[in-house]
């Protein structure tokens, strides 16, 4: 009778990643994310945030994915140590990034990795030829980072900008909206 149970449990797992490597098969949003259009990073945010749907996104350290479709569409998600992955959705900035006026700033700039580049051994991440931190080395060349701005005309919201530098090409840039307190009826 065990044998079989763990038989059953073993079928159900392949149909599971079978069914996940189909060419139809979908992962965040709905969509299917190419190596080069995902960014990832690490944050510590300050105060706890809730998204549009009412989602929280607690204080504290979080790992932060940034996923780009078609360059069109744009998904934040965040990952803490202890909760659910939360995701917010974002669209392509129009305006200026310096015509943002009265826009403060909550979290310093984060520089982030595509994951189509290799990450480096430990040992390599240590070293350093000119003695610099690593973020100041002058070989790596930071193609994206994000930027945390609180409104100082509406004090609840948060913006998060994403920018993505392309070889050659102007930058991108995404804005993902959130609030420090939950919007009436979405708690």
């Amino acid at each position: 009778m065990l044998i079989h149970s763990n038989l059953w449990r073993v079928r159900a797992f392949v149909l599971v990643v079978l069914a996940l490597c189909l060419p139809g098969s979908r992962g965040i949003g709905d969509e299917v994310v190419e190596a080069s259009q995902r960014y990832t990073g690490v944050m510590a945010l300050p105060i706890d945030l809730f998204t549009p749907d009412g989602k929280k996104i607690e204080k504290g350290r979080s790992e932060i994915e940034v996923y780009v479709f078609d360059g069109t569409r744009w998904i934040l998600s965040f990952l803490s140590e202890r909760k659910s992955r939360v995701v917010v959705k974002g669209n392509l900035a129009t305006s200026n990034l310096f015509s943002f006026r009265g826009m403060m700033p909550l979290v310093g700039t984060h520089y982030m990795r595509s994951i189509a580049e290799p990450l480096k051994t430990a040992q390599e991440r240590q070293f350093s030829k000119t003695g610099l931190p690593q973020y100041a080395e002058q070989e790596r060349d930071w193609k994206a980072a994000i930027r945390v701005y609180k409104n100082s005309k509406d004090p609840a919201e948060i913006v998060f900008i994403f920018q993505v530098r392309d070889a050659g090409s102007q930058p991108t840039r995404a804005e993902f909206k959130v609030r420090t307190e939950a919007l009436d009826g979405k708690r």
